[in-house]
């Protein structure tokens, strides 16, 4: 019987020592690396020139710091911005923002009015490579391998003439700030 108990010790201890290097049993594996590439991401920007905009009232240059508005009276401002866009996928949205014409002192009534007709007025129109649309925002595409192109907006402000129910009487002596029209560049959702 002390051999059967010496053998099934011995079993036992060879089992345990098989078992306990069970970790450094191989398996196969294999990995190779795939010829890959590097990608860089695009580009939105708008930018103004440095040439100074042009004005004008009812079609004649005016100086508009000096400019009294009255009613019926059309203002256009003309610029020329620079566009970039650069991306395989990409197209944006190039429209004026709503502050581009704020109310000089916003606690006066007169200058509130005044703001009010004349930004529900104002139309943005834009024309140049990769420029599409009709307004009041337009699309902007890339323009082949073009990173940057001349982009022409033009802001026409009207201040509405005798179709403003009750007048436009409340807006007499307001003053608004138009030195900040801004346009502004959105990429568009996918």
């Amino acid at each position: 019987m002390k051999k059967i108990v010496k053998a099934s010790i011995a079993t036992t201890a060879g089992v345990v020592l098989l078992l306990g290097g069970a970790g450094t049993f191989a398996t196969w594996n294999s990995s190779a690396t795939a010829e890959g590439a590097s990608i860089v991401s695009g580009n939105l920007v708008v930018e103004a020139s440095q040439e100074a905009g042009t004005w004008t009232a009812n079609g004649s240059a005016i100086d508009i710091a000096d400019y009294a508005i009255v009613p019926g009276d059309v203002l256009t401002y003309t610029k020329t911005m620079s566009v970039g866009a650069e991306g395989d996928s990409l197209s944006a949205t190039l429209a004026l923002t709503d502050s581009s014409i704020a109310p000089a002192d916003p606690t006066k009534q007169a200058d509130i009015a005044l703001a009010s007709y004349l930004t529900d007025s104002a139309v943005l129109t834009a024309s140049g490579a990769g420029i599409t649309g009709s307004g009041p925002t337009f699309t902007v595409t890339p323009a082949g391998d073009v990173v940057s192109q001349d982009v022409t907006v033009t802001v026409t402000i009207a201040f509405p003439y005798g179709d403003v129910v009750g007048g436009n009487n409340d807006a007499m002596n307001g003053a608004v700030t138009l030195d900040e029209l801004t346009v502004s560049l959105t990429q568009n959702t996918k």
